[in-house]
Order: C-alpha cells, then structure tokens, then sequence
C-alpha cells in the first residue's frame, strides 16, 4: 500500500460512521473492492462519488481534503502565479458572498 494520506481519511470517515466497504459500496453504486482500494490509495473515487461521501458523511468538501496541502501539486515554474492568483480568487469571492 502507498502512501496515501486521502484514502486514510475516506478509511476514517467510512469507519467511523460504523459502515462496511460492502454497505458504502452499496450507497456509491460500486464494489467493496473498490472502496478497499480508494482507501489503499490504489484508485480513487470519482467526483460524484466524492460528492455522495460528503453528503452522506455530513462533511464540506473542505473538511473532506482539509489535510491535502496543495502547494506540494503546483508545478514549482507557475507555483507563483497559482498562489497570486489563488490569493485574488478568494478575495473576489468574499465581495460577492
């Protein structure tokens, strides 16, 4: 099993509402298998089973990757430009929220 610090969380979350790979199977329309190896960091979920998790956990999706640091993703050539533009997109998103 690699590393993988998102198929930990979804392990953890998948745990702690006390279902089985089989039952959340069973919700996201896939395999238990499947959800071993999302958790395995094997594969990984689409985005609307990603989307079902959240609801189905009562988690934000925020909550749900809030261990993710995605500065480690950018390319380290535009690492500047995504911060500087990440930087603006939030604050043009508190003006309109």
């Amino acid at each position: 099993m690699k590393e993988n610090s998102t198929g930990k969380k979804l392990k953890s979350l998948r745990e702690n509402a006390e279902y089985s790979p089989e039952k959340l199977a069973r919700f996201l329309n896939c395999t238990p298998e499947q959800v071993i190896l999302w958790e395995n960091g094997e594969q990984e979920p689409n985005f609307n089973q990603l989307a079902m998790m959240c609801k189905l956990y009562s988690v934000t999706p925020d909550e749900m990757f809030s261990h993710i640091n995605v500065n480690h993703l950018v390319d380290n050539s535009i690492k500047d430009e995504f911060l500087h533009e990440a930087s603006i997109n939030r604050i043009l998103r508190s003006h309109y929220l």
